[in-house]
């Protein structure tokens, strides 16, 4: 049996030498001022909220030639979003809703948005309502395709760069159904920093891999409750808190009541966010 190198699990040769790890290198700046050592983001400048609200889909190959059913109630999380968002100071054309598009159109509308000049905007929030699988996987009216395929169109954009990039997204991750658990209750200012691609982003999806999620006429759990948290919170709370306070309404509060259908009765959902955000974020 061949010796294993001790550093295989990362890049080849970095970790033998501590000096491999520097401090990050300062450059002139150019443009927009970025202080690194700001505890919040700046929030001040223009914001903009992205839906992509699908509610009938099509007949297509790509569905194994079965039209996927139709999301009724997607229309009152529109309406939630659009309030909440709008007090919150996401105004008039920074709020656009796209609504029934196919896969190209997705991306030929998202790119636009995306590679406009950012340089006034303090975030950008996408919310994608629709159905989902696992790996990632979301659908267009048309066909499914990969979450990774939006966030990428956002990732290399010079004038996005320090500015969080918010997508929400409301849709199944497979067909698994949470029974859930029994529990007994007790009573440098002249100077840019260079960061990662993958910075100041947060992905938050509404159920966990391979588990359904759940929405009624009412609109979907995780949206009415985001809605619901962010409405009361946001001058006291930032995101993540107020984040943290809409998982415990969704795991708490939520089940499924079907009395006529006991496979599907009393079944749970648990939200999950994946963040790389640098800053805290206070609307």
């Amino acid at each position: 049996m061949e010796d294993q190198d001790e550093t295989s699990p990362d890049v080849k040769g970095f970790n033998l030498n501590p000096f491999n790890t520097s401090k990050p290198q300062l450059v002139p700046a150019e443009g927009v001022k970025f202080d690194k050592d700001a505890l919040y983001y700046d929030m001040t400048g223009e914001k903009y909220l992205v839906i992509l609200n699908q509610h009938t889909f099509k007949k297509t190959i790509y569905f194994k030639n079965q039209q996927p059913t139709t999301r009724n109630g997607t229309d009152n999380d529109v309406k939630s979003l659009k309030k909440v968002f709008g007090n919150l100071g996401f105004k008039g054309d920074n709020i656009i809703e796209f609504r029934n598009l196919e896969y190209e159109g997705i991306i030929k509308n998202l790119t636009a948005i995306a590679t406009q000049d950012h340089s006034k905007t303090s975030c950008i929030c996408v919310t994608i309502l629709t159905h989902g699988d696992s790996g990632g996987e979301v659908h267009a009216a048309d066909r499914p395709y990969l979450l990774t395929d939006i966030i990428a169109i956002f990732e290399k954009q010079i004038s996005l760069v320090n500015k969080p990039k918010l997508f929400f997204v409301q849709a199944c991750r497979g067909g698994n159904m949470d029974a859930g658990n029994t529990v007994s209750l007790d009573s440098h200012s002249d100077s840019v920093l260079t960061v990662p691609t993958h910075a100041d982003f947060l992905v938050l999806c509404s159920t966990v891999e391979d588990h359904l999620s759940y929405r009624d006429m009412n609109g979907s759990w995780m949206i009415q409750a985001l809605c619901h948290i962010i409405q009361h919170n946001y001058e006291e709370l930032d995101l993540l808190h107020m984040i943290t306070l809409m998982n415990r309404l969704v795991a708490y509060e939520k089940s499924t009541y079907t009395p006529s259908n006991k496979a599907m009765m009393n079944k749970k959902q648990m939200p999950e966010t994946r963040f790389t955000l640098t800053k805290l974020l206070k609307f």
